[in-house]
């Protein structure tokens, strides 16, 4: 009877510090208001009042998977993109952030659920219809059809036979299915 207590007694010390461990290595709550905080501290631990003011412009779960992308903007500076996962209790951790350095960037990501093509982008003059981007080491292309908002966050699962999802040659097309890709890179530069 004391050995089933003893196995019992390291059972739940060894549980306790497994979910404490978990909650430490996925500290942020699923939601906006959450994200937003933390990717505030993540992008800014250098700064001397850690005060970025950082907006979350869009934030979206990629399929029924295990990651999300946050979509942000810095004012004064470009828009950023962040890649979160999720753990076995419901709450996320940041993966990954970057800079954007395009008005759409492409990227490949690697879920639980398969590999996806990530489209992050700014349609500030709304002229962009539809993303095209056509991968440069195999014979497939991705069309999405762009929301009419400032920002957005487009995915499509890439099939499994598809072997090497990035790079890819994006082209951006307005509603007559023109190439607008190079006009729109040059208003944006005016803009800013």
């Amino acid at each position: 009877m004391r050995k089933i207590k003893r196995l019992l007694f390291l059972f739940i010390c060894i549980a306790v510090v497994i979910v404490a461990y978990e909650m430490i290595r996925y500290p942020i709550e699923n939601n906006a208001a959450s994200v937003q905080q933390h990717l505030r501290n993540w992008e800014h631990k250098e700064s001397i009042d850690g005060s970025a003011r950082i907006t979350l412009q869009d934030f979206k779960r990629v399929d029924h998977s295990n990651t999300y992308i946050a979509l942000f903007s810095i004012p004064g500076d470009k828009e950023g993109m962040a890649v979160l996962k999720q753990g076995w209790n419901k709450r996320l951790r940041i993966e990954v952030s970057t800079k954007m350095s395009n008005l759409v960037d492409y990227d490949d990501i690697h879920t639980n659920k398969g590999t996806y093509a990530l489209f992050t982008g700014t349609n500030r003059s709304k002229q962009i219809e539809r993303v095209k981007a056509a991968l440069v080491h195999d014979t497939y292309t991705i069309d999405a059809a762009v929301p009419k908002s400032d920002y957005f966050v487009l995915y499509e699962k890439i099939p499994s036979h598809i072997k090497h999802p990035f790079p890819a040659t994006t082209t951006l097309l307005d509603k007559a299915g023109d190439d607008i890709t190079v006009k729109e890179f040059m208003d944006q530069e005016l803009r800013e």
